[in-house]
């Protein structure tokens, strides 16, 4: 079981959120609207998907890294994968 299921309603939540920010931002650029007013909504977006990430990001360390830690089931290779994924959102440019 994914350890995000206890945050999977506001996960959906935000998804959805996010889903009509990007269908609002798709009737923006069809309607030629200002390019930094497009640039804001993108932004917003951004801030949103990294909370969204956030919340799985927390849930995964509380759950599926803390119980190989305890059970040393591949302990080793659940950190490695931890330390990928997060390098993957600092390291953005």
């Amino acid at each position: 079981m994914a350890s995000y299921v206890k945050d999977k309603k506001e996960i959906m939540v935000r998804l959805r959120k996010l889903e009509g920010q990007l269908k609002g931002i798709q009737r923006m650029v069809d309607g030629e609207k200002y390019c930094v007013d497009v640039l804001n909504q993108l932004s917003a977006v951004v801030g949103a998907t990294q909370k969204v990430a956030a919340i799985i990001l927390k849930d995964h360390i509380q759950g599926c890294i803390r119980d190989a830690l305890i059970h040393d089931e591949r302990a080793d290779h659940h950190v490695d994968e931890l330390v990928t994924v997060i390098e993957r959102f600092t390291n953005r440019k």
